[in-house]
C-alpha cells in the first residue's frame, strides 16, 4: 500500500542561526507540518512529520540501523569510509612514530611513515570533496524552490554561504587540501627550518584552524543553535568527536611549533601524541556516519520545533 504524499499549503517557513538556515518547516494541506534538517537532508534521511498535536514521526529506514554497514550506492556511506581509512592511516602513522616496537620492521622507517600520513591525507580530502558536493546537492534551503525539484541535474560547484553545512565542507576540504601539502613537504629530505616553518608547519596549522572552524559549523548545524548537548543524538556525537579531534590536531600543530624552535624530541612524541588522539576522534565520527545515514538516533530524542520542543517517535 502507497501512502498518499501530502503537498506544501504554504510557503517554507525558514529557521536560520545567524546567517545559516538549519531547518525547514512546511505546512502540509492536512494540518500537519513537515520538518527537514538540513545534515539530515544532505545525508538523505526523510524529514520529521509533525501531527496537530505536535507529536514528531520519522520514517524508519530499517529495523535496526546499528546492524548496517553496506550502503554503496550512498553517497554519505562512500563519504564515511573515505574518512575512516583517512583516520586510520593517521593513527598507524602516529603508533609508528611513537611505538615502532609494537609495529612490524618497515615501520622503523621514517619514509615509510611518512608516506602513510601522506596517503591518509589523500582519503581525507577525497572524503572532504565528496561532502562538499553531498551539501551542494542536498541544501535545504532549495526545499519550496525550483533548486529542489526532483530529479535536477547534478551540481559541481555552487556557493551558498547560507548553509552550515556546505560551509563547513568547503572549509574542511581546504583544510584536507593543506594538510595534502603538509604531508606532501613532509617527505622532502634536507629541509631547513625555514622550509619546515614554510611548507610543513604553516599549511599544518592552517589545516588545523580550518578543522576546527568546519566542525564548530557543523554543530551549528546540528544543534539548531550556537551551541548545544544532545547526548541522545548520533549526529551530535559526530559534530563533537570532529571537533574534539580538530581540537587534538591544533594541539598537534602547537607542539611542532616547540619542536622546531628546541629540537626536543618531547615535543615530537606529544604531536604524534595529539595527531593520533584527533585520529580517534574522527575515526569514531565517521564510523557514527554509517549508522546515521541508516537512520540511527538515540531513543526518546527530541527535535526542536520552531515553537518549542516536540518529542518525536520512529514509525
Amino acid at each position: 500500500m502507497t501512502s498518499k504524499v501530502e503537498s506544501p499549503s504554504e510557503a517554507p517557513i525558514y529557521h536560520t542561526v545567524g546567517i545559516f538556515i538549519t531547518r525547514v518547516v512546511e505546512q502540509l494541506s492536512d494540518g500537519r507540518q513537515r520538518m527537514s534538517h538540513s545534515r539530515s537532508h544532505r545525508k538523505g534521511l526523510p524529514p520529521v512529520e509533525m501531527d496537530r498535536d505536535g507529536i514528531g514521526i520519522r520514517a524508519a529506514l530499517v529495523a535496526n540501523p546499528w546492524l548496517h554497514f553496506w550502503a554503496p550506492h550512498r553517497l554519505a556511506w562512500w563519504i564515511a569510509v573515505l574518512f575512516i581509512i583517512g583516520s586510520a592511516c593517521f593513527a598507524l602513522g602516529s603508533l609508528a612514530s611513537n611505538w615502532p616496537q609494537y609495529l612490524p620492521a618497515v615501520f622503523n622507517d621514517s619514509g615509510v611513515i611518512n608516506t602513510v600520513f601522506f596517503v591518509g591525507s589523500l582519503f581525507f580530502t577525497s572524503a572532504a570533496w565528496l561532502q562538499l558536493l553531498e551539501a551542494i546537492n542536498g541544501d535545504v534551503a532549495d526545499i519550496g524552490t525550483s533548486a529542489g525539484t526532483p530529479g535536477r541535474s547534478w551540481c559541481w560547484y555552487a556557493w551558498k554561504p547560507h548553509n552550515a553545512g556546505y560551509s563547513a565542507s568547503l572549509i574542511q576540504f581546504i583544510g584536507t587540501v593543506l594538510f595534502n601539502f603538509d604531508t606532501a613537504d613532509a617527505m622532502i629530505a634536507g629541509l631547513g627550518w625555514v622550509g619546515e616553518d614554510v611548507l610543513i608547519w604553516t599549511p599544518d596549522v592552517i589545516g588545523s584552524v580550518c578543522f576546527l572552524i568546519a566542525s564548530y559549523l557543523m554543530l551549528i548545524e546540528v544543534s539548531h543553535r550556537l551551541w548545544s548537548v544532545q547526548p541522545r543524538q548520533v549526529s551530535w556525537w559526530i559534530a563533537v568527536l570532529n571537533m574534539l579531534g580538530s581540537v587534538a590536531f591544533m594541539l598537534a600543530a602547537v607542539y611542532a611549533v616547540f619542536l622546531q624552535s628546541s629540537g626536543e624530541m618531547q615535543w615530537a612524541w606529544g604531536a604524534n601524541f595529539f595527531t593520533l588522539v584527533g585520529a580517534a576522534g574522527f575515526f569514531s565520527a565517521s564510523y557514527l556516519m554509517i549508522p546515521e545515514l541508516f537512520g540511527a538516533t538515540g531513543n526518546n530524542d527530541t527535535m526542536m520545533s520552531l515553537s518549542g520542543n516536540a518529542p518525536v517517535e520512529d514509525s
